[in-house]
């Protein structure tokens, strides 16, 4: 079919049932090649009241709210390419469209890497920034927003619009690269980000520690985010029909102080004879990793992104048992062990994972920021994915209407 030109002069197409957003075929597709075209058709969109979704890799397009509507989907496609790789100063200015493992790839040719976790091996810049997800890593490296340090956006009023700077140590303006991350596209498009990068592992060990009493397992990652060790992830997982709970301290470095490092934390972690600490390395140690970040998203089930206090780890544990019991739904979760955040899977029929969503929302005293990440069109449709968002609601409300004031952006679908 031959293409159509839009307003802003740039080629569109008819969207297609491969295009649709939960179900919902947009109208039109746009792939704008520049950072400039990319501002052109967010302001044609904003001028004419289309709803509009900005694509990468389209890995995470079924997250938020089902739409009433699209009217447009522009695809960052065009926009796939690293602009400059600053390997002096470890910096990386990459587009919006491009996909991390294309990019890692790319940065592994000087040794360095962009260290950001994601399930999806399609993932873009873009969409990982704008959903800021993130895995074990972000135990030393923090979320994206974390290791972002400048930004360029198409605003919908064509405009295009540079926060942060190329240097690590940079503070000048306002910081609109971590206000946009996380905001799932509601406020502006992303066209360029620069991020300071890593040096690439040199080696690593990994300590798996299995509990049998959840007790054990809280006082444990007490223990380990007091003490001096500088692990490169510390995770946990907790899952139905596994008797134990586990914990994972990955250690990076060279390897002779990886093997020393892991020996002591080995030992130092077998604290009594109701644990069991093994030291995993190889393709064992990897596996456990691509688990811990891909596991999340196995079956067809409801993934949940939540938060709570490390401290409260036993009370998070004990949740998790009550879905089982009360709800007949098999649960895994999967998390980051000192900050306190990660995925939960839920496996069971609609209603069932309906009720336990509720179940874990009031579950206040454990934990918190409780959002639906990917479920069925029936349940979506019974429940808001967001959650309350309680005093904050203003204040992203007064930003929705700065940024985009036409209301346009993201289709409604939040969240804001």
């Amino acid at each position: 079919m031959a293409s159509i030109i839009d307003n802003a002069g740039l080629p569109a197409r008819p969207g297609v049932a491969a295009d649709a957003v939960d179900d919902v075929v947009p109208g039109r597709v746009v792939t704008p090649e520049s950072p400039a075209a990319l501002a052109a058709a967010l302001a044609m969109a904003a001028d004419a009241g289309q709803q509009t979704i900005i694509r990468g890799g389209g890995t995470k397009i079924g997250w938020g709210k089902r739409p009433a509507r699209v009217d447009l989907v522009v695809s960052t496609a065009g926009l796939n390419r690293l602009v400059a790789h600053r390997y002096g100063d470890l910096i990386a200015i990459v587009e919006a469209g491009a996909r991390l493992r294309e990019v890692n790839d790319a940065l592994a040719t000087h040794g360095q890497w962009l260290p950001i976790d994601s399930a999806f091996a399609d993932a873009t810049i873009g969409g990982i920034l704008a959903t800021n997800d993130s895995g074990p890593l972000r135990h030393r490296y923090g979320t994206p927003r974390d290791q972002l340090i400048g930004i360029t956006l198409a605003m919908t009023d064509g405009h295009l619009v540079k926060a942060g700077g190329e240097v690590v140590k940079n503070v000048a303006g306002y910081d609109l690269g971590k206000l946009v991350t996380g905001s799932h596209g509601s406020f502006a498009a992303i066209a360029t980000a620069t991020f300071k990068l890593a040096p690439r592992i040199m080696a690593s060990r990994t300590i798996r520690v299995r509990c049998a009493e959840a007790a054990e397992a809280a006082a444990l990652i007490v223990q380990v985010s007091a003490s001096q060790w500088e692990p490169l992830s510390f995770d946990l997982r907790a899952e139905t029909g596994r008797p134990t709970i586990d914990l994972y301290v990955r250690l990076a470095s060279t390897p002779d102080a990886v093997l020393a490092q892991a020996g002591n934390v080995a030992k130092a972690l077998s604290v009594s004879g109701s644990v069991t600490v093994d030291v995993l390395d190889g393709v064992t140690e990897g596996e456990l990793w691509c688990g811990q970040v891909a596991d999340a998203w196995a079956d067809d089930a409801m993934t949940l992104r939540c938060g709570w206090l490390p401290a409260s780890a036993d009370a998070v544990f004990g949740v998790l048992r009550e879905l089982e019991t009360h709800e007949g739904v098999r649960v895994m979760l999967a998390g980051r062990a000192s900050v306190g955040a990660g995925h939960i899977r839920v496996v069971g029929e609609g209603l069932a994972q309906v009720r336990a969503l509720a179940r874990l929302r009031a579950a206040a005293h454990a934990l918190d920021h409780v959002v639906v990440l990917r479920a069925s069109r029936a349940v979506k449709d019974q429940v808001d994915v967001w959650g309350p968002l309680g005093d904050a609601r203003i204040a992203m409300d007064a930003l929705k209407r700065s940024f985009d004031p036409a209301g346009v952006l993201n289709a409604g679908r939040g969240p804001v």
